[in-house]
């Protein structure tokens, strides 16, 4: 069964689903428990495993859950051109999914990283990305991304003027049909390096979005180190003219998400950053309003 956000959920009851799922798993360190999710480290035959149970039931987080059980699934029969936990079992009307554990470490721990990347792992993340958005798996039009409504949700919220909307909102009709299938959450701390290669965890916002999603959204967020941003750049600029619209779009309603995130962080570094992503917005406006023009 799949709880809903009003009942508090024990760990033992979350337990309980996977042992249902697996009867094999033999539970070892509670990894991450908060009111939406529950991961425990485990063992399945002496395999080192990771079991994933949604804790809250609401649509948003159900969708999202119900997501990444596909996204592993479809990774099972047509393997991605990039490293993925391998599934071990999942079920979704209960919430749960189990993963072989992966052992490494993360090529950042926050989320806008401060202390350099080494441009060597960067570099090798960055092509796999791009390698990614060139898969064409065969996925159904539930995976494609409706802009739309985030565009006038930016609008909605103030990361968007009149102006701003419209611009956006041209670029995306400019860039229309130009899908990549993208990881969705390309944070750092979701790239380990490990012994094998760079893995990429937490697929529950996969989806075909408009063109370099995954390269805009590092972009956003590497934002304090110095010549990340600039390597991005050049990436999209040697994919041709075509790969600018939506990447700017991208960019805007990525920056747009990012800047409402630190609107009222009142402390030293959330102030130093809303105030770089204000700039860094200022810039990305401009090649916006330009390039719709």
């Amino acid at each position: 069964m799949l709880f809903t956000d009003a009942e508090p959920v024990s760990d033992d009851a979350l337990l309980g689903l996977v042992y249902e799922v697996c009867p094999r798993f033999m539970a070892g360190t509670v990894l991450h428990r908060s009111s939406t999710s529950f991961v425990v480290a485990g063992t399945v035959d002496l395999s080192p495993v990771v079991a994933k149970v949604l804790a809250g039931g609401s649509p948003f987080w159900r969708e999202h859950f119900l997501r990444e059980v596909e996204a592993y699934r479809l990774f099972e029969t047509l393997p991605p051109p990039v490293r993925t936990p391998r599934l071990r079992d999942a079920d979704a009307n209960r919430g749960v999914l189990i993963l072989d554990r992966v052992f490494g470490r993360p090529l950042a721990y926050e989320r806008h990283p401060t202390t350099p990347i080494p441009p060597a792992e960067l570099a090798g993340a960055l092509t796999e990305l791009r390698q990614l958005g060139k898969w064409q798996p065969p996925v159904g039009q539930s995976w494609i991304v409706n802009y739309a409504p985030r565009i006038d949700r930016a609008r909605r919220q103030g990361m968007f003027d009149d102006a701003d909307r419209a611009a956006v909102a041209a670029l995306a009709r400019r860039a229309a049909g130009r899908w990549e299938l993208a990881h969705g959450d390309a944070v750092l701390d979701n790239i380990h390096k490990t012994r094998e290669g760079f893995v990429f965890l937490d697929w529950a916002t996969a989806g075909l979005y408009l063109a370099g999603f995954d390269l805009a959204q590092l972009w956003v967020l590497l934002g304090e180190l110095h010549g990340p941003r600039r390597v991005i750049e050049d990436l999209i600029e040697d994919s041709g003219p075509d790969a600018s619209p939506p990447f700017l779009v991208n960019l805007a309603l990525l920056l747009g998400r990012e800047r409402r995130a630190y609107q009222h962080r009142m402390d030293h570094v959330g102030a130093a950053r809303r105030a770089r992503l204000a700039e860094a917005w200022d810039d990305v406006r401009e090649r916006v309003h330009r390039a719709a023009r």
